[in-house]
């Protein structure tokens, strides 16, 4: 289980090093002098079209803490693969990716020491993980798939 604490706590300091970017970047641009509190804060990460572009690594770390959840899931090589290739293939994008994460990510991973930092402490807590050996398949398939396995 201490891989999956040493990523979940990797992904939750990337996520806060993003979030406060995203933060400074919202009131430097509003020109609020005074900081948000941590309820204006959540208000704008999960409502505010600004912080949309942060919400996929919000999920993708929701469906990383259930899996942890599931003990049977959390055990099965093909899942630990699987999640190591979605968080690879969400901070790793192809050099065209259009997608609104890659280019923000990739603009703060340049620009900001603690993302950068943050960046390399998840990519150390994924060689712990296998690497992914089949296509792409959503965290939830690889994991019905080994409840099936065990039948739960």
């Amino acid at each position: 289980m201490t891989d999956w604490n040493s990523l979940a706590r990797a992904l939750r300091q990337l996520h806060a090093a993003l979030l406060r970017r995203a933060r400074d970047e919202y009131m430097r641009e509003r020109g609020l002098p005074e900081p948000l509190g941590a309820g204006e804060l959540l208000m704008l990460a999960t409502q505010d079209e600004q912080f949309a572009w942060l919400r996929s690594l919000s999920e993708l770390m929701a469906q990383i803490d259930a899996l942890a959840d599931d003990a049977q899931a959390a055990a099965d090589q093909e899942v630990r693969a699987a999640v190591r290739g979605a968080v690879d293939q969400l901070l790793t994008p192809a050099p065209a990716d259009s997608r609104a994460f890659a280019a923000n990510y990739a603009r703060h991973l340049h620009d900001d020491p603690d993302t950068t930092m943050a960046h390399a402490a998840v990519k150390q807590a994924l060689q712990a993980w296998p690497r992914p050996v089949a296509e792409a398949t959503s965290l939830a398939e690889h994991a019905g798939r080994a409840r099936s396995r065990t039948g739960r």
